[in-house]
């Protein structure tokens, strides 16, 4: 049995009290025993303690964190009159200028900072008291110690294979510090500690897992399914068999952050059923799952609602002890019925799941290349250089399976190896190509003759209509990259820098498209306008354009 079925929303819709009154009820409604709520610097928006800063006499900074606190206390006992537990999530340690500037000790003397570990620990451990003593109504708080958005390196990230061992140890001593400081007030305040493993790189898990050993046996760890995002095809993660003797969450993305956010019909039930009895059989310490519905990159947004919701109401039922045991397709029959009010026959139970399947294949062979992650977020990439640095750098596919990127590099002294890896990328993009097509064309066709309720007849035709566009463009995307990087690595010539600029051409003209189809389709939500930036599609064709230049000249 799960012991902890937690549901989080972590962006600016847990500021309105009536979507998050919505959400708890929607928790609820699932079977779900504990909300969590949480943002980067949500502790930042909470509290000052007093002598870091000069902003303890600073009214209004002090009135807007009182009503932000006395807000999430109101939220937590609307969670706890419903039988929920309630939880805070936050990052840290976050670098205020403010606090900086006030603090001079803090830098190093040539320009750049030092991590303090006495003072960032002392400054930790009052902020979360403050927390505990202004929101006393909350059961807990996940908290993750991370560089990621920091100015203070806990621990450097290094692309390189070999990490010294030293390195490696001050940077656990470090995270030891912080989580202990941590521990002995939340233990204080009667609060329960959940660490986030959320490290910068692969480079970090080892000393953040170090750090763990030695921690109060209350002190729980969550960690996500897979390294570091939930990524399709990528395996399980190694680390959640690395903790045994304390309590074991597994972060599920719901919300799809790298998926299309729930924008686009991203099936993935087998998957998460998979994952989740992975977990169970391999280590019995993993007594709760949080599903995420919601990323922090996007506000005005929530997979409850969107097609992918089938993935989250999925989900709650194999947690879900008094669920009864279905299939993929009774689920479908009651996720439609229960949340769209469409009693589906069987008939179409098998074309709608024949869809969701093409979709899954079709936007996953065209916004990952060959397994790899071409660009996170779900987003098209800005420069050439950012390509590189996410295929070939932070998200290279070697820190997690040693070996797997030879796919996508480029060696010039293996120029027969490294063009058929080419032409097995372009190949790969032309299925998708036509994949997506066809998808969407049969899609809008079986919604004429459905007979949809009117939401669900609008939500169908909001992710449908835009999915042949979104493919497109990260495939001229990656045909136009591919091409070009093997130009420069191994083959210079003619008719490459002609392909190259052919795709590239195209996608300016798919950023042209995203303007008209972001006109046409006015109503459509917030997030599908983000995903249809055709700010980015320009930005990352004109570095393109400039770097097949240099290979021209």
């Amino acid at each position: 049995m799960w012991e902890t079925r937690a549901l989080e929303l972590n962006n600016q819709e847990l500021w309105n009290w009536h979507q998050a009154c919505q959400f708890v009820d929607y928790a609820c409604a699932h079977n779900f025993n504990t909300v969590v709520i949480g943002q980067t610097d949500l502790l930042g928006k909470l509290v000052t303690p007093a002598g870091y800063t000069p902003a303890q006499y600073n009214d209004r900074i002090s009135v807007h964190q009182r009503c932000c606190c006395v807000y999430l206390n109101r939220l937590a006992q609307y969670c706890k009159a419903r039988g929920l537990r309630f939880y805070l999530q936050a990052k840290e340690l976050g670098f205020p200028a403010d606090l900086l500037l006030h603090q001079p000790q803090l830098f190093d003397g040539h320009g750049g900072l030092r991590f303090d570990v006495d003072f960032w620990s002392q400054y930790l451990a009052d902020k979360l008291a403050l927390v505990c003593q202004q929101i006393p109504a909350i059961d807990g708080l996940l908290l993750a110690i991370s560089n990621t958005d920091s100015l203070v390196p806990i621990a450097t990230p290094d692309w390189k294979k070999n990490v010294a061992q030293q390195k490696k140890s001050a940077s656990s001593a470090l995270y030891r510090c912080c989580f202990n400081a941590a521990a002995q007030v939340m233990a204080r305040h009667h609060k329960h500690l959940v660490l986030r493993l959320f490290p910068a790189s692969i480079d970090g898990v080892e000393p953040v897992l170090e750090a763990i050993t030695g921690l109060p046996a209350d002190v729980a760890v969550s960690i996500k399914l897979t390294p570091e995002r939930f990524w399709p095809e990528f395996p399980n993660n190694p680390a959640l068999l690395a903790i045994t003797d304390r309590e074991v969450w597994a972060e599920v993305d719901a919300a799809g952050e790298e998926v299309c956010w729930g924008n686009l019909p991203f099936i993935r039930v087998d998957e998460i059923q998979g994952r989740l009895l992975w977990c169970r059989a391999s280590n019995p310490a993993i007594k709760g799952v949080l599903c995420k519905a919601s990323w922090e990159g996007i506000d005005n947004h929530c997979v409850i609602g969107t097609l992918s919701e089938f993935n989250l109401f999925s989900c709650a039922k194999f947690l879900d002890p008094q669920a009864p045991s279905e299939n993929i397709a009774q689920l479908l029959k009651r996720w439609l019925l229960e949340c769209w009010q469409w009693p589906a026959d069987e008939q179409q139970l098998l074309v709608l799941m024949g869809l969701f399947e093409q979709a899954h294949q079709v936007i996953y062979s065209a916004i990952y290349a060959r397994h790899h992650v071409f660009h996170r977020h779900s987003l098209l990439p800005e420069s050439y250089g950012q390509v590189v640095w996410s295929l070939y750098g932070q998200l290279n596919r070697n820190h997690w399976l040693p070996g797997s990127a030879d796919d996508i590099v480029f060696a010039s002294q293996d120029a027969v190896g490294a063009s058929r890896k080419l032409s097995l990328i372009a190949a790969e993009k032309d299925l998708a190509w036509q994949g997506a097509e066809n998808a969407q064309r049969q899609a809008l066709e079986f919604a004429k003759h459905a007979g949809f309720p009117p939401a669900l007849a609008q939500r169908w035709q909001t992710e449908w209509q835009g999915l042949f566009l979104y493919c497109r463009a990260f495939i001229h995307a990656q045909k136009a990259f591919f091409t070009l990087h093997y130009a420069r690595e191994v083959e210079n010539n003619w008719s490459l820098r002609e392909v190259c600029q052919a795709n590239i051409q195209a996608l300016y003209g798919t950023a042209h498209e995203m303007e008209d189809f972001c006109g046409k389709w006015s109503d459509i939500p917030p997030a599908i306008h983000v995903m249809f930036d055709a700010g980015r599609a320009r930005a990352l064709a004109g570095s393109l354009s400039k770097e097949l230049a240099k290979l021209s000249g």
